[in-house]
């Protein structure tokens, strides 16, 4: 199908009948455990490997930690780092 056959169809469908034909459940985010990442330089990255390595800790627990204390100086329950 061209992409203005699909876009005519999706402008002139009521919107509770594109709503009945085509229900959206998340997937995402409903574990109790979540992942994430995030971008870093790679010069940041091996100084931060560095500190884990030397630190006996995993990247993620510098991480988590740093979080935590971001919510414990504004006042908020800390992370729970395990």
């Amino acid at each position: 199908m061209s992409k203005a056959i699909n876009q005519a169809s999706v402008n002139s469908a009521p919107v509770t009948e594109v709503a009945l034909v085509s229900p959206r459940i998340r997937a995402r985010g409903q574990k109790p455990m979540v992942a994430m990442s995030f971008r870093i330089s790679r010069q940041d990255w091996e100084r931060l490997h560095l500190l884990a390595i030397t630190g006996g800790v995993s990247i993620n627990t510098l991480t988590l930690r740093g979080l935590s204390k971001l919510f414990e100086e504004r006042g908020l329950p800390g992370i729970a780092v395990g």
